[in-house]
């Protein structure tokens, strides 16, 4: 279980860039631990896996979390419970001076998912966007296929509406979206970004590895109405049908996100190069659809020590 992190801050220091096979330009990291106490501040809360962060308006930040370490006893620090996701939200936009409250269901006085389980299945998050008085996040669906920590097998991915984003998340109505049958192949959405009219959302190939990373669109106006049926992938050269799509990348990464950085002019991922204790990595494009440069190593985190699944 990787522990919810803020300890990473971005310094560019040389610009340019150029196509696919480049190199980014001179990006670094550095450890920001005074943003990390924010994620310590609730004593029942131990940690979390993923950590999505979507700008919620105004000064309020909601943090999606997957596999969360919640306590059962005020006064026996050993006693905790393994829940598959937890929320947060975040008040006041400086990490070094908010506030952060954070979210489970109770069950059977024991701590329970944030998004409950369907029988044997349970969801993992992934980001999502606000657009107007509707919050849509995306969620992957999962269930245990062998015994064992990395037993999990993805089925699918769904989306979810909640229609009240201002209110408590105890206290969010939220419903299933239409989603395409039989998208199981590729797990959407690991970033959610809005351009123009259209959530352009990235995906990892599941049940592979190492699996491609894809890029799909929607319309923005359908989507938040709950109606994801209607999508685009990118095919390479154009958008297309799900028969027509090619990665972005050959090799994508879980948990990675995408933002503009308007000092560059380009689009900047962060993600992990590798899996377990690795670094942190970037890439830049001119354009969600690349070309996507590759990448450059920016950060080796302190990692705190892994927590096993039950």
């Amino acid at each position: 279980m990787r522990p919810a992190s803020l300890a990473l801050a971005l310094a560019v220091l040389v610009g340019g860039a150029g196509c696919r096979g480049a190199m980014p330009p001179d990006i670094r990291g550095e450890p920001w631990p005074e943003a990390n106490a924010l994620f310590t501040s609730d004593p029942m809360w131990r940690g979390g896996d993923g950590a999505y962060s979507v700008d919620l308006g105004g000064d309020r930040v909601l943090w999606l979390f997957g596999d969360s370490s919640v306590r059962t006893s005020v006064t026996d620090p050993t006693r905790s419970k393994l829940i598959r996701n937890s929320v947060a939200i975040q008040t006041g936009l400086d990490p070094t001076r908010a506030f952060m409250r954070f979210y489970w269901r109770t069950q059977d006085r024991q701590p329970a998912s944030f998004i409950p389980e369907q029988g044997d299945q349970w969801f993992w998050p992934g980001h999502g966007i606000r657009i107007g008085d509707k919050l849509l996040l995306f969620y992957g669906r999962l269930f245990q296929q062998s015994p064992g920590q990395w037993g999990f097998q993805d089925i699918d991915w769904t989306a979810l509406i909640v229609d009240n984003p201002d209110d408590e998340p105890s206290d969010w109505h939220i419903t299933e979206a239409l989603v395409p049958p039989g998208e199981h192949d590729v797990s959407l959405a690991e970033r959610a970004i809005l351009v123009d009219d259209r959530i352009y959302a990235f995906g990892n190939a599941v049940n592979q590895f190492p699996g491609g990373l894809y890029l799909a669109r929607f319309d923005s106006a359908r989507a938040m109405a709950g109606d994801l049926t209607a999508m685009e992938w990118w095919t390479g050269t154009g958008w297309g049908d799900r028969s027509a799509r090619r990665p972005l990348i050959d090799i994508g990464a879980s948990e990675l996100s995408v933002s503009f950085a308007a000092r560059l002019g380009l689009w900047v991922m962060v993600q992990s190069a590798g899996a377990g204790a690795t670094t942190l990595a970037v890439r830049t494009a001119p354009n969600l659809e690349g070309p996507w440069t590759d990448l450059r190593d920016v950060l080796r985190p302190q990692l705190a020590p892994f927590a096993r699944r039950p």
